[in-house]
C-alpha cells in the first residue's frame, strides 16, 4: 500500500523531498562531526584557554550562528564573566546570576531558545548599547557538574537563518555537555597543580625552618656548653660561619668610656685584621646599627656604606658583601655582629639577616650571663675577702696581746740581753701580723692560701707553748704540754698556730666562768696520721650550737664573741686537707682534734 502511495506522488515532489532529506542528512553529518571533532579537540589539547576557545569556535560554525560566549560561574557563585568569546571583537563580560538571559539560566538551570531578545524581558540590553552590536536570536545552554550544580553558561547569537531550532537546542546540549567535562577537568587539573605548588611550596619552607632550627640547636648547644664568655662568643660564630662560609666575622662590645665599638672576638680568615676592630660610635654605619637597633645588609654596589663600616680593612682586601647586625636583649644593647664577604653570590639576603638576628640575641644572652657571673663573682670575692678580713682582725689580738705584754716586760728589764730577748720577740709577733696581713693581699688576688712545708713538731710546739703562755698569764689557766710524737709534719706552721690560739682562746673564755682550768696540747702519731689534740676542762658545748658550731658568727655567752674563731679553725684545717673532730661532755670539758699528714 505505502509503494502505491509514493508511486501515486508526482515527480517534482519526489524529487524536493528526496533534496529535504539529503540536506537533513548532510546537517546531521557535519554536526556529528563537528561532535567528533569537539570530542578530539578534549582529547589532544593540553592548554585549558586554548581548548575552550576551539570549542566556542567550534560552536559557532555548528551553530549556525554569529558569534557564542562561554560563561564561568565564579568561586562566590555570585558573578559570571566570560570565559571564551567568538565571532567579533567584545571584551571580557561581566554578569551577575540572575542578570540578562545568560544570568537567568544560570539560576534557573534551564534551557533557553529566544526568537527576539528585544522582546524578552529577561534580557539585559547594556551589552549591545556598550559594544554596537544588536542581538537577535539567542540560544543558552546552562553548564553543570555531576551533581547538577551550575559551573557556567553557553550561548549563541543571531541563528543566520531564521531562528534556533529544536535540532539546534538538542546540538547545544551535547556541546554543553563536553564543555562542561572540560571545564571541570581543568578545574581539577588547576586545583592538583595549585596544591602541588602548595605543598612544594609547603615543603621548601619546612626545609628551610628545619635548616633554620638545626643552626639554632648548634647555636645553643655551643653557647650553653661554654665555660666563658670567650668559648661562648667563639663557639657560636664557628656554628655561623659553618651556615654562611665567609671571610670572617666579628663581635664588636659597646666600649662606653671610648664612645666605640670594640673587636671582643673574631673567626674566620679574616680574623686577624676583624680582631683589631675599633669603631667610633659616631658617623659610622656601625655605630649606627647599634643606635637605631636595625639590622643593614650591604651589598657590592653599597661601596660607600661598606666603607661606612669603618673596618681596619689591609691593602689589597675588597669587601664584597656584608652584614651588622645589633647585639640586644631585652633593653640592652652590648654591640654589634658583622660578618664580612659570603662566599655565596648572592650575599646576603633578608632571611640571613633575620636569623643572624636570632643568632646575635643569643650571643647577648651569653653576654648577659657572663656579666652577671662577674657580678656574682666579684661579690663572692668581696664577701670572701670581708670574711678574711674578719678572720684576721679576730687573730690580730693574740700577736696584740703578747706585744702588749712583752712591752709591759720590756718596761720594768734592766738587763740588756734579756731586752733583746724580749724585743725578738715582739719583732717576731709583728712578723705574724704582718703574715696575717700579707695572706689577706695574697687572697684579694686570688693568689693560693697556704705556705706547705716540713715543720719539726718540737720546734712548733716550743714557740706555741711560749706565746700561749704568755696569752694564759695571769688568768689561773694552767698550760699542759704533751709531745710523744717528736717527728715533723707537712703544713703551714702560721697558719696552724692561728688555728691553735683560736682554740686556746675559746678554751680560755670557756673556762673563765668557773675561774681556772687546765689547757692540754697532746701530739701523737696514729695510723697515717698527726694527731694534735687541744682539750680543756671547761663546761662543754653547749646543745643549742649542735650543728652549727662551725658557721661563721656563730656565737653563745660571749659577752665580746664575733662567732669566727672556730670558723677560721675549720677552714684552715679544710685548706691543708686535715681532719677536725670534736669530743665535748657537758660539765666536763672539750676536745678538739687536728689530724694532719706527717712529712
Amino acid at each position: 500500500m505505502l509503494d502505491d502511495d509514493v508511486s501515486a506522488l508526482p515527480r517534482e515532489q519526489l524529487e524536493a523531498e528526496l533534496r529535504a532529506l539529503r540536506e537533513q542528512f548532510r546537517l546531521a553529518n557535519k554536526k556529528l562531526r563537528g561532535i567528533q571533532e569537539i570530542g578530539q579537540i578534549l582529547a589532544s589539547e593540553q592548554n585549558h584557554d586554548r581548548m575552550l576557545a576551539e570549542i566556542i569556535k567550534r560552536t559557532t560554525a555548528l551553530m549556525g550562528a554569529d558569534r557564542a560566549t562561554l560563561f564561568i560561574l565564579s568561586d562566590d557563585h555570585d558573578t559570571m564573566w566570560s570565559k571564551s568569546t567568538h565571532g567579533g571583537e567584545i571584551k571580557t563580560i561581566e554578569l551577575k546570576v540572575g542578570q540578562g538571559i545568560a544570568g537567568w539560566v544560570a539560576r534557573y538551570k534551564r534551557q533557553v531558545n529566544v526568537k527576539d531578545a528585544y522582546k524578552d524581558a529577561r534580557f539585559d540590553a547594556e551589552v549591545d548599547r556598550a559594544s554596537g552590536y544588536r542581538t537577535k536570536s539567542i540560544l543558552c545552554q546552562p553548564l553543570q557538574d555531576m551533581q547538577g550544580n551550575t559551573i557556567g553558561v553557553i550561548q549563541v547569537l543571531n541563528k543566520h537563518e531564521g531562528y534556533f531550532t529544536t535540532s539546534d537546542e538538542q546540538l547545544l546540549r551535547a556541546i554543553g555537555g563536553q564543555a562542561s567535562v572540560c571545564i571541570l577537568n581543568s578545574q581539577l587539573y588547576v586545583d592538583v597543580v595549585t596544591k602541588n605548588i602548595d605543598l612544594l611550596d609547603t615543603q621548601l619552607k619546612l626545609e628551610e625552618r628545619t635548616a633554620e632550627v638545626e643552626l639554632l640547636f648548634r647555636v645553643e648547644r655551643a653557647a650553653a656548653m661554654a665555660m666563658s664568655k670567650e668559648q661562648a662568643l667563639g663557639g657560636v660564630l664557628e656554628c655561623m660561619l659553618a651556615e654562611y662560609p665567609s671571610d670572617g666575622a666579628v663581635v664588636l662590645l659597646h666600649d662606653a668610656q671610648r664612645r666605640a665599638l670594640v673587636a671582643e672576638h673574631a673567626v674566620g680568615p679574616a680574623a686577624a685584621w676583624l680582631g683589631e676592630a675599633r669603631i667610633s660610635l659616631d658617623g659610622t654605619l656601625a655605630g649606627e646599627v647599634f643606635g637605631r637597633r636595625a639590622a643593614r645588609c650591604l651589598r657590592q654596589s653599597d661601596s660607600q656604606l661598606l666603607a661606612g663600616l669603618d673596618l681596619p680593612v689591609p691593602d689589597g682586601v675588597h669587601l664584597r658583601n656584608a652584614v651588622c647586625v645589633p647585639i640586644t636583649h631585652n633593653e640592652d644593647t652590648f654591640g654589634v655582629l658583622v660578618v664580612v664577604n659570603r662566599r655565596d653570590p648572592r650575599g646576603f639576603e633578608e632571611r640571613d639577616v633575620r636569623i643572624l638576628g636570632v643568632i646575635a640575641s643569643r650571643m647577648a644572652l651569653s653576654l648577659m650571663l657572663a656579666r652577671a657571673m662577674e657580678e656574682e663573682r666579684k661579690a663572692e670575692r668581696l664577701a670572701a675577702i670581708g670574711k678574711t678580713l674578719s678572720g684576721v682582725v679576730h687573730d690580730l689580738k693574740t700577736p696584740l696581746t703578747i706585744i702588749s705584754g712583752y712591752a709591759r716586760a720590756l718596761a720594768r728589764e734592766d738587763d740588756a740581753e734579756r731586752r733583746q730577748e724580749y724585743r725578738e720577740l715582739v719583732k717576731k709577733q709583728i712578723d705574724a701580723i704582718n703574715g696575717m696581713i700579707q695572706e689577706l693581699l695574697r687572697f684579694s688576688r686570688g693568689e693560693s692560701q697556704l705556705l706547705v712545708r716540713k715543720v719539726w713538731v718540737k720546734d712548733f710546739v716550743a714557740e706555741l707553748a711560749e706565746s700561749l703562755r704568755e696569752e694564759f698569764a695571769g688568768t689561773g689557766v694552767e698550760l699542759v704540754v704533751e709531745t710523744p710524737y717528736k717527728g715533723a709534719v707537712r703544713m703551714d706552721a702560721p697558719k696552724m698556730r692561728r688555728a691553735a690560739f683560736n682554740l686556746a682562746r675559746n678554751a680560755k673564755e670557756a673556762m673563765l666562768e668557773r675561774g681556772h682550768g687546765t689547757f692540754t696540747v697532746h701530739i701523737e702519731a696514729r695510723d697515717d696520721r698527726v694527731l694534735f689534740s687541744f682539750a680543756d676542762d671547761g663546761p662543754g658545748i653547749p646543745p643549742e650550737m649542735e650543728g652549727r658550731l662551725f658557721d661563721s658568727f656563730a656565737t653563745h655567752g660571749k659577752k665580746n664573741g664575733t662567732g669566727l674563731g672556730l670558723a677560721i679553725v675549720k677552714r684552715i684545717v679544710d685548706e691543708h686537707g686535715g681532719t677536725l673532730d670534736l669530743t665535748s661532755i657537758p660539765g666536763h670539758g672539750t676536745t678538739f682534734t687536728i689530724g694532719l699528714a706527717p712529712a
